[in-house]
């Protein structure tokens, strides 16, 4: 899971606990108030969500590796029998 998509879950979240939580209270005023907080949650989610969609993938890059090909390996000096150096 990437950043963006935690964010997302975690906004999603925090609304759904607002509104169970909004059930338990009598006070309409701070009922509301919690509603709407979830309301500007699930907006910000969305929000998220939509700039996800929008996002182009990183760039995909090929790189080569020249090798090198080695030759046989060189045939050292043949001894004549002469003591010249």
């Amino acid at each position: 899971m990437t950043g963006d998509e935690g964010q997302v879950r975690a906004k999603r979240d925090a609304a759904a606990r607002a509104r169970r939580l909004s059930l338990g209270v009598a006070d309409d005023v701070t009922r509301n108030r919690m509603l709407a907080f979830a309301a500007s949650l699930d907006a910000e989610a969305d929000a998220l969500e939509a700039s996800m969609v929008t996002q182009s993938p990183p760039p995909v890059t090929t790189q080569m590796q020249m090798q090198t090909q080695q030759g046989p390996p060189a045939m050292p000096p043949k001894d004549d029998g002469s003591d010249d150096p």
